[in-house]
């Protein structure tokens, strides 16, 4: 994000009539502007006291002309400056900018957020140094239909059975973690291990999407934050808090992402025309998987969540980045409601996991077209 401090008559006048052509592009040939961390710089130097200043929030990836970091003053920093009038519509927010009694100026406290926590800095640029295309080319052929398939034993138990073909490997330090095709009903369709933890599954989940694939549906289990979620039963995840960290590198800061409305509503049929008992809800994604703590399962079931996972918000956020459709099913395990930890022997529940898997197949062979 990019700062630039401006006067509120002077922002009403561009707004009414842009683009906005400050006095600089004409003396100077570009648009002063600043980031977080350097805004207060100018502010301090140039307008001290001055009482009707606005600071412009401005998407760089939204100016439509050249923007150049450079230190054209000998200041020992590079500040950004745009090469050209600025559309408002570049313009994502407008934050009041008061002076302090004694004429200084302080980084408003909604902008402090952004120069103290590094993870609240989402850029929105659509290419990265590093894209998942320079190290994966599309595959010939494979199918746009994915499922991600937490379930080893059940992945190893069709491997088994004959009823994989082994297309890739999505490689990391940890390994090789193939991908494989299989037939369902006369249709082709992907299977991955999607790993765990959300660095990992958006690593392989944008891998996935460079191959080619472009409908998605997961199954995996969850931690139960509601008592009301029994052992082994289903919950069809419509949003997740972010309490994680990979989202906010596809999506700007927000305490929840909303899940596909679309894969909410195929799964939900799926289940439906199965009889199969389900819920829908929200879902806690956290890191922590050792740091939830009584406190916080209260203040997740306080705000709606039935379930607890590491992956969920990352998932839905690299699916609205990359444009494609994604949908989860998740199975009740264990227990975190009570005074302590119930293991419930939740990842014994083969034949639960075979059916969910099942499930995710006939709905993610639904998604097409849809969305």
């Amino acid at each position: 994000m990019l700062l630039h401090i401006i006067a509120r008559s002077v922002w009403e006048t561009a707004v009414s009539h842009p683009p906005y052509h400050p006095p600089s592009l004409d003396t100077e040939g570009f648009i002063h502007c600043s980031t977080v961390a350097q805004v207060l710089t100018p502010a301090n130097e140039r307008y001290q006291g001055q009482t009707d200043l606005l600071l412009l929030c401005i998407d760089p990836e939204k100016v439509s002309h050249p923007l150049i970091y450079e230190d054209c003053y000998e200041t020992g920093q590079q500040f950004p400056h745009i090469y050209g009038p600025l559309d408002p519509a570049a313009v994502v927010s407008v934050v009041a900018f008061p002076p302090n009694p004694d004429g200084s100026f302080s980084l408003p406290a909604v902008l402090s957020l952004w120069r103290d926590y590094p993870i609240l800095e989402f850029d929105g640029a659509q290419t990265a140094v590093l894209e998942p295309n320079i190290l994966i080319k599309p595959l010939d052929g494979i199918p746009q239909k994915c499922v991600l398939c937490f379930f080893y034993d059940v992945i190893d138990r069709l491997k088994a059975e004959g009823r994989l073909r082994h297309i890739y490997n999505l490689t990391s330090e940890i390994g090789p973690n193939p991908v494989y095709e299989m037939e369902v009903d006369g249709e082709r369709i992907v299977l991955a291990h999607p790993g765990v933890g959300a660095p990992l599954a958006a690593f392989f989940f944008d891998e996935l999407i460079a191959l080619g694939c472009r409908h998605f549906i997961a199954c995996g289990g969850a931690g139960v934050i509601d008592e009301r979620v029994g052992l082994g039963h289903v919950v069809i995840p419509t949003a997740a808090i972010r309490d994680e960290g990979s989202s906010y590198h596809y999506l700007p800061p927000s305490r929840e992402v909303k899940g596909s409305e679309t894969a909410v509503r195929v799964l939900q049929q799926t289940l439906t025309r199965h009889h199969v008992p389900h819920d829908l809800g929200k879902t806690w994604t956290t890191d922590g998987i050792y740091r939830e703590t009584a406190h916080k399962v209260a203040l997740r079931k306080a705000e709606g969540c039935l379930t607890v996972e590491m992956e969920t918000a990352t998932f839905f956020a690299v699916a609205q980045f990359r444009n494609v459709t994604f949908g989860q099913l998740l199975y009740g395990g264990d227990d975190l409601t009570g005074d302590e930890w119930d293991e419930r022997g939740w990842d014994k529940l083969t034949s639960t996991r075979e059916k969910l898997l099942q499930l995710a197949i006939e709905a993610c062979l639904l998604l097409e077209g849809r969305e």
